[in-house]
């Protein structure tokens, strides 16, 4: 085996569209899921292993430190290592944080870059009306980043910013439940797009083909932006606000990174239940949630 694979956590599909033209680029390059795949022993003979993500919340999002943490790389230690990251004019410590990840495994992380994308935290602002633009500019600034992978180069990896870290390290387990306040509408047509684009399976179908939330949430915007008929929101903040997925990726495209190529749109099957009990740890969290999401005004 001689071949080349980067590994994906995508919810607007930026980070897809980066790493589909990494793969074009190295030819010979598999594109593998960090949301929803299972398979953390990696076979050897890989010349280069990438890294693709967003930063939420100044950081990685958790979906990605427990997968990276789980995946056996010993096999693969001479391998080029390089990540990307995809943000919106700022990536926080992510950069720094995947290099201890892989450091960990005794793995040197040899390059690594953060790329301006179209920002699209729907939840917290309504978006720009300039996805046209913003895409082109992207392309243009992905280049040399593009050329350095091919290249296999080396760069310095920027250090942790402590009040970055401290927010991060505050907001990120406080995620998961904030589905608590998604809400969904009598817009929605039952098609079960929703669940499909859903990168770590947090959405269900109940018996009517209504989707439900599970509350291991990664807030990537994939349901609400992906609706076809807007009916997925948060609170009474988004239903007025513009929506957002990568010209270039279509929900077809989740979908088969997913590994939901050939589910049946609008079926209703559970994959989680809906009535799990709340544990006390979960209560707290919720209560420090409220705090920390008025003082972001989300």
């Amino acid at each position: 085996m001689n071949r080349n694979i980067v590994y994906v956590f995508t919810g607007t599909g930026n980070s897809l569209k980066v790493a589909k033209d990494i793969a074009a680029a190295l030819v010979d390059c598999d594109i593998v899921s960090m949301g929803s795949n299972t398979q953390y022993d990696l076979m050897e003979g890989h010349k280069t292993i990438g890294f693709v993500l967003p930063t939420y919340y100044r950081g990685e999002p958790r979906k990605v430190t427990e997968f990276i943490s789980r995946l056996n790389l010993e096999h693969n230690k001479n391998a080029y290592y390089y990540t990307v990251v995809t943000a919106g004019k700022y990536d926080g410590n992510t950069l720094c944080h995947i290099k201890k990840l892989l450091k960990r495994k005794g793995i040197a992380l040899s390059y690594g870059k953060m790329l301006d994308m179209f920002s699209n935290y729907v939840v917290s602002y309504d978006m720009k009306d300039t996805v046209k633009e913003e895409t082109k500019k992207s392309e243009i600034d992905f280049e040399p980043i593009l050329k350095s992978i091919k290249n296999r180069e080396s760069n310095q990896i920027p250090e942790i910013e402590l009040l970055q870290e401290i927010a991060y390290r505050a907001l990120i387990p406080l995620i998961p439940e904030m589905d608590e306040y998604y809400s969904v509408s009598d817009d929605c047509i039952k098609c079960g797009i929703c669940e499909i684009v859903c990168p770590v399976g947090n959405i269900g179908l109940d018996d009517v083909g209504r989707p439900y939330f599970n509350h291991h949430c990664e807030q990537c915007m994939a349901c609400i932006q992906f609706c076809p008929k807007r009916a997925i929101n948060y609170k009474d903040r988004t239903q007025n606000r513009r929506r957002y997925t990568h010209p270039d990726i279509k929900y077809t495209d989740l979908a088969a990174l997913n590994g939901n190529a050939d589910s049946k749109i609008g079926s209703s099957s559970k994959l989680f239940s809906s009535d799990r009990k709340k544990s006390s740890s979960s209560i707290v969290a919720k209560l420090m949630a409220k705090a920390i999401w008025k003082i972001y005004g989300l």
